[in-house]
């Protein structure tokens, strides 16, 4: 096998297993990929200012060298403390979103600045902000939060609201989106193109390291074409089963250590 020079692992439902803690087993093995010179990427939906507090609390800033965030919109370098960003909607585009879909049954949501800018608010959403330590403000009419890009544009709700408001969103031909569900609760919307498979090979070509030099581990549909840029790919066995299907080897459930599995499976440490 091929030296992996960069190892890169989803967030939510997998190094953090059950989106706020990691194992102790994964800490260790990220310390062992850093130790041998492996380079470690954080491919998450999130964006920035909601990393930044869960690494602060974990103590993780000396385990990751980059950031894919955003589903793919931004690549952060931790060392040298800079955003590259790869694309945005833009705010004709989020005003054409919006008017389409604010009367679905899920709830739009802009994050931006830690602030969950929303039209409507539900008990679920104070849960979320509460988790990722997010505040909400909410409008009536969201036209200001409209006129500027943004990264990612997201509808949040129940299981079954998401369900019913993915089954129209599915058939969008909007050639400048890039739609998909990336979690139970979370729809997310991107500029066409834009996804962490995307990113990865963008931050591998600034590193000049070729794509069989990676590895990646997801669980849900946002990870799909990570997996699919990757040369190894692996899911939780807690994963959704779409993610499964793409994913070359399905390790244990997230908190029993993922990421642990896939690097022993791949003879890492």
């Amino acid at each position: 096998m091929e030296k992996i020079a960069l190892f890169a692992t989803d967030l939510d439902g997998t190094l953090f297993y059950d989106r706020t803690n990691i194992t102790d087993r994964d800490r260790n093995t990220l310390k062992k990929l850093k130790e041998k010179g492996c380079i470690i990427c954080f491919a998450t939906g999130r964006e920035f200012e909601v990393i930044t507090p869960a690494l602060d609390r974990l103590e993780l800033w000396d385990l990751v060298d980059y950031f894919i965030m955003c589903g793919g919109s931004q690549i952060y370098d931790v060392k040298a403390k800079k955003i590259q960003i790869v694309g945005e909607l833009s705010p004709e585009c989020m005003h054409d979103i919006y008017n389409r879909y604010n009367n679905m049954p899920a709830a739009v949501v802009i994050p931006r600045d830690n602030v969950f800018h929303t039209n409507r608010i539900s008990d679920e959403l104070v849960k979320e902000s509460e988790l990722l330590g997010s505040q909400i403000k909410v409008y009536d009419d969201m036209t200001e939060v409209l006129d500027i890009p943004n990264p990612k544009f997201l509808f949040f709700g129940t299981s079954e609201q998401i369900d019913k408001t993915i089954e129209v969103m599915s058939k969008d031909t909007d050639p400048r989106l890039t739609i998909c569900r990336s979690q139970a609760k979370y729809i997310d919307c991107y500029a066409a193109g834009i996804n962490k498979g995307t990113a990865l090979k963008i931050l591998c070509k600034h590193l000049n390291i070729d794509l069989s030099q990676t590895a990646a581990i997801g669980d849900n549909q946002n990870d799909i074409e990570l997996f699919e840029a990757a040369s190894f790919s692996a899911c939780p066995g807690d994963a959704t089963e779409d993610a499964k299907k793409h994913a070359g080897y399905i390790c244990c459930d997230a908190h029993e250590g993922a990421v642990s599995d896939f690097c022993e499976y791949l003879k890492l440490i």
